[in-house]
């Protein structure tokens, strides 16, 4: 009998110790870390339109999306971003997620709203672009925008 206690104990300890190693014990991710995560990389432009008229000079648009360290922003860095655009930072800039709904919509530097939608191989934007109109950079370019991408 006294070696049957002994071997309950010992695979009694084994149950314990295995179960105390599991990696459950890990934070979950927030909703915000995860989308970042989502939004990380290389995004081409795959169909542009302004005021549902498609855009030809974004063909060789490039956005790339990194997560800053906060984990409240992304920055941006975009290419061949063409002369008359609505991304007013013509190289880059930052996004930062909506605090009430991170999933759903992000703010540019410049305070316009952007809906957006990503999976694993495509990524939306959605926004107006409402600058006054007036001569020069940002004539013709105000109007609802919508960016389609898919990650390279």
């Amino acid at each position: 009998m006294t070696n049957f206690i002994r071997i309950f104990i010992l695979l009694l300890a084994a149950a314990l110790i295995q179960t105390a190693c599991s990696d459950d014990d890990s934070a979950s991710q927030t909703a915000t870390e995860e989308q970042a995560e989502k939004l990380t990389g290389r995004w081409k432009a795959t169909t542009v339109t302004l005021d549902g008229a498609t855009q030809e000079a974004y063909a060789e648009t490039v956005f790339t999306l990194s997560s800053m360290t906060s984990g409240t922003n992304m920055s941006y860095i975009i290419e061949e971003n063409p002369d008359q655009s609505p991304w007013r930072v013509s190289s880059g800039g930052r996004l930062f997620f909506d605090a009430q709904d991170p999933t759903k919509y992000l703010t540019r530097e410049d305070d316009v709203r952007i809906s957006y939608e990503v999976t694993e191989t495509t990524l939306l934007f959605e926004f107006t672009y409402a600058e006054p109109a007036t001569t020069g950079r940002i004539a013709g370019i105000v109007g609802e925008w919508k960016f389609v991408f898919t990650k390279q």
